[in-house]
């Protein structure tokens, strides 16, 4: 009988019952503690993407379709006398592409933007050493276009890099690098899948042996584009087998079969390529 029991009406438990709950608090306490710091430095940071909404600015450059719609802007020569340069794709306003404005230019000025220097105004969006330009028909974006095609040594050299698995995610550019946070995984999917079937061109975000992360342009074995074909696997971790080859400072995966895709685990996504390429300081520069 000389056991405490403890009533909830009682202003204060029993000394020997509260003893008890003190020594379990003590050591509850910092094992909380630990635990919220733990879950806290887990979390993903807040993406450095950047989207200047409303201020536009003039980008001067050489216009090429192939393999997407980009500009490439020639910032002089570095100390080795090499070109120094950007490509830069374009994008569209809203959930669309860029083709759609530059063809109704091209119908307009009766001619050919493809291979010659342009001067465009527009949005930019960058974020971990990439930048993209949307342009918008309202924003009345063509400022010039040059009467030749520019010299050989100005456009896109190309580099076969070989047949190689990649796993990644797929990835709508746009809301990547700068319009949406987060711009990526399930929580972005319906988004991205209406962008990319809206004409921006897929890309694929995967990692290096680094832990960096770097970023392939998305087409058929062709060259064609494939926003269709690759719906099902956007936001998704996924394996893809490709001919990668280099275009300047992006990689570009020829995708010979989209059936031939894997889903993967996320962990796997996390393992670095076999063979991933790093382009963000410009391969051939």
């Amino acid at each position: 009988m000389n056991n405490e029991f403890y009533i909830g009406w009682l202003p204060k438990a029993p000394a020997g019952i509260a003893k008890h709950i003190r020594r379990i608090l003590i050591i509850l306490l910092p094992l909380v503690i630990i635990i919220a710091v733990t879950l806290a430095l887990l979390q993903k940071k807040f993406d450095t993407g950047n989207f200047e909404f409303g201020k536009l600015t003039e980008v001067k450059g050489i216009y090429f379709t192939k393999p997407i719609p980009m500009i490439k802007v020639i910032n002089g020569k570095d100390i080795w006398g090499n070109i120094s340069y950007i490509n830069i794709p374009l994008v569209g306003y809203g959930k669309h592409g860029a083709g759609g404005i530059i063809s109704d230019l091209e119908k307009e000025k009766n001619i050919s933007f493809d291979q010659r220097e342009l001067t465009l105004k527009g949005t930019l969006l960058y974020n971990d050493g990439k930048t993209i330009l949307q342009v918008s028909a309202g924003d009345k974006p063509l400022l010039h276009v040059a009467d030749i095609k520019a010299p050989t040594e100005f456009l896109p050299q190309q580099k076969e890099l070989g047949i190689a698995k990649v796993k990644g995610e797929i990835i709508d550019p746009k809301c990547y690098f700068g319009v949406m946070k987060p711009g990526e995984g399930k929580v972005h999917r319906d988004c991205a899948i209406r962008c990319i079937l809206g004409g921006i061109p897929p890309m694929m975000r995967v990692m290096n042996k680094k832990g960096q992360n770097n970023y392939y342009i998305v087409v058929d074995a062709e060259g064609e584009k494939m926003n269709k074909a690759v719906q099902d696997y956007v936001g998704e971790p996924v394996e893809m087998e490709a001919r990668l080859v280099q275009y300047d400072d992006w990689i570009v995966m020829y995708v010979k079969d989209i059936k031939n895709t894997s889903r993967i685990s996320f962990l796997s996504m996390l393992r670095p390529n076999d063979m991933v390429i790093s382009c963000n300081s410009g391969c051939m520069k």
